[in-house]
């Protein structure tokens, strides 16, 4: 999971410096593509049987929601807008608050008081992120707090949609691996990315076009590290080391931009964090208690 954070820190840096000479959309289909040429020797040594399913509409939607959600978070970091890495990272944790609201309409999963609670103080934190000055209304000028910017909005959406994602996988885990989730999310984004790829054609040099080879290696590797994190360590210690990506990006835009997030920025992460441990830690605790079977004497 540290390595995970890692490579995902240097992933976006990376995505944000690119930014300066080609467009985040072609960067977001190089992404997928050369992903994919890795996913394929790999999906054919485990062999093409593990890629058989029955639910490809969902499959679908999954890539749908994944590739919004990716080349929104491009867009986010890009050149184009003034969204620090930092940032962003700390609005993309509000990925696990929309999990639960999700998982709670589309799974159909019982989420008690308790959790909703939980997330309803996650989304405070993220309105005292996005929205500074929010809850000082009356104060003069505080108004202008309450201006949103394209960087903010197209990480709030990466957010929701890569939430969406997520909610899928739950489903889809059941039959598939990993390793096939990864391919069919790659072919699928190339496919969908494939006419943008086009209408925002870029002339890299060949050295930029060396970087984007490594920006492509360096998030898939740093997914690869993230499922096989989730996949055999404990979830309720796996999770929140997740959250090492926001002191991880504040160094590095530090040493890329020297800037510091604000005031605002760790407060409302640091709230989004407490209340999504809270989530992880109470759902793991449900599922340590023992079930009690009632029988008929």
């Amino acid at each position: 999971m540290v390595l995970s954070g890692v490579g995902f820190t240097v992933y976006t840096v990376l995505a944000k410096e690119l930014s300066q000479d080609v467009h985040p959309v072609f960067l977001a289909f190089w992404r997928s593509f050369f992903a994919l040429i890795v996913s394929v020797p790999i999906i054919l040594r485990v062999g093409l049987s593990s890629m058989k399913t029955k639910r490809p509409g969902l499959l679908v939607a999954r890539s749908l929601f994944g590739t919004l959600g990716f080349t929104l978070a491009m867009l986010a970091v890009s050149d184009f807008f003034t969204l620090s890495l930092s940032q962003f990272n700390a609005i993309s944790f509000s990925r696990s608050l929309f999990v639960t609201v999700l998982a709670a309409i589309v799974l159909r999963e019982m989420v008690g008081p308790h959790r909703w609670g939980a997330v309803a103080i996650g989304f405070i934190g993220v309105l005292i992120m996005v929205v500074p000055g929010v809850f000082m209304f009356w104060e003069p000028g505080a108004s202008a707090g309450f201006q949103l910017d394209g960087g903010t909005l197209c990480a709030l959406g990466s957010a929701f949609f890569l939430a969406f994602a997520i909610v899928l996988v739950k489903t889809l885990s059941a039959e598939l691996s990993a390793v096939a989730l990864l391919t069919y999310a790659n072919i699928l984004s190339t496919v969908l990315l494939l006419p943008f790829v086009f209408i925002f054609w870029s002339m890299p040099s060949l050295e930029t076009w060396g970087w984007i080879v490594f920006m492509a290696l360096t998030g898939y590797v740093s997914q690869y590290c993230y499922i096989s994190g989730v996949s055999v360590g404990d979830a309720s210690f796996i999770s929140p080391l997740d959250y090492l990506r926001l002191p991880m990006a504040t160094v590095a835009d530090l040493l890329v931009v020297g800037l510091l997030p604000g005031t605002n920025v760790w407060i409302g992460a640091g709230i989004i964090i407490v209340s999504a441990v809270y989530i992880t830690l109470r759902d793991r605790k449900k599922q340590a208690q023992p079930v009690t079977i009632l029988q008929d004497r």
